[in-house]
């Protein structure tokens, strides 16, 4: 039987708290239960046998001391899934919560992964597609195709990806859960995968969330402050806001909201998030964002070039300004991203909405970033 230290759990999301925090304290440690059976052939047309197994419960705040009203955490969802035989389990890394090895034939596996990532949206899903597509260095697609998939007790999307040569296959379960996107994908060598789409699917109809009161734990970020801005800045809470900033109550997702409301209905929103680990790379976030303004994914080259640096609290952030079509609004809009490396974590700071708010505000909000001090 294995047991996960308390860095190998990476916690859910909730309101107003640090979302993917590797930590558990203040409870007993989650089990994962793994049993050694002999290796399935890839001709396997029926699931294997199944064994339960247990994800994490959620921490508490994080942030005590931030300077801003995180609010009261509400009960949490904790995942829960059936483990098909065979299926070993190994390390987490950043951003998952669950993750295994599935067999294959002569010595192969396929990787399984369990990652939870926040919902942005339909106009997300064609560059998540083309983004799964690449690794199997296929180029990118002008439409997605999926079909539908049953994930616990919801319907979600199944995406099977494959390179045509025998070499490489990934299928990826989407499913949309109280505001959290979860993707459970299974990636290897074309016949291994084939081999455990029964028992993936198996796997899926297993998976189940249930509400639980939510856990305090030791604050790993405790003394994050923000500096006093200046004396025309609005207070809010604890801190000081820049004028014309007002704080909303946080979805799940974020450690902070904020809302600058123009004339008519002209707003933008500064958001406020946080991811273990490299949170999915640079890339993969700017990717995200790129969807929510209707825009294709960049090449690493055309990203070098748009990109600049930003200093956050003595380390070098990523800053990157794009303008497209909210695919919500359907509006005009322009989004201004800062992505920075802290402690093990990544940040994510997020200003996006009409384009003269966004222009007038780019200072105050980088400025606003400037201002995060860390703890440890």
């Amino acid at each position: 039987m294995t047991h996960l230290s308390r860095t190998q759990l990476l916690s859910l999301p909730r309101c107003g708290l640090m979302i993917f925090v590797l930590a558990l304290a203040g409870c007993d440690r989650e089990k994962i239960k793994v049993q050694q059976v002999p290796k399935e052939s890839e001709q396997s047309v029926q699931p294997p046998p199944m064994q339960p197994a247990e994800a994490s419960t959620m921490p508490a705040n994080p942030h005590a001391g931030m300077g801003m009203d995180m609010g009261s955490a509400p009960a949490q969802p904790q995942l829960k899934w059936t483990l098909p035989s065979g299926w070993k389990d190994k390390a987490l890394s950043q951003m998952r919560v669950g993750s295994f090895d599935a067999p294959g034939k002569d010595g192969q596996s396929a990787d399984v992964s369990v990652i939870p990532l926040p919902t942005a949206g339909p106009e997300t899903e064609l560059p998540y597609y083309n983004m799964w597509r690449s690794e199997l260095k296929l180029d990118p697609a002008e439409k997605v195709s999926s079909d539908p998939v049953a994930i616990g007790p919801g319907q979600g999307k199944l995406y099977e990806i494959a390179d045509g040569k025998a070499s490489g296959r990934i299928l990826v379960a989407a499913l949309d859960h109280d505001g959290v996107s979860w993707f459970f994908k299974i990636r290897g060598e074309d016949a291994t995968v084939r081999g455990q789409k029964p028992a993936f699917l198996e796997f899926l109809k297993s998976i189940s969330f249930e509400t639980t009161p939510a856990m305090a734990m030791a604050d790993p970020h405790a003394g994050m402050t923000m500096d006093p801005a200046p004396a025309t800045a609005s207070a809010n809470s604890n801190g000081a806001l820049p004028t014309g900033w007002k704080e909303v109550p946080n979805p799940q997702m974020l450690l902070a909201k904020f809302v600058i409301q123009g004339s008519g209905d002209a707003r933008a929103d500064v958001n406020i998030s946080m991811l273990a680990g490299q949170g999915g790379g640079v890339m993969m976030n700017v990717t995200r964002w790129r969807g929510q303004l209707g825009l294709p994914p960049m090449s690493e080259e055309d990203f070098s070039k748009q990109a600049r640096t930003v200093d956050v609290a003595g380390v070098k952030g990523t800053l990157v300004d794009m303008t497209g079509t909210d695919a919500k609004t359907g509006k005009k809009s322009r989004l201004i991203g800062v992505i920075a490396p802290q402690a093990g974590d990544t940040w994510f700071y997020k200003l996006m909405g009409d384009e003269q708010i966004v222009e007038q505000q780019k200072d105050a909000f980088t400025k606003f970033i400037q201002t995060a001090k860390f703890g440890n």
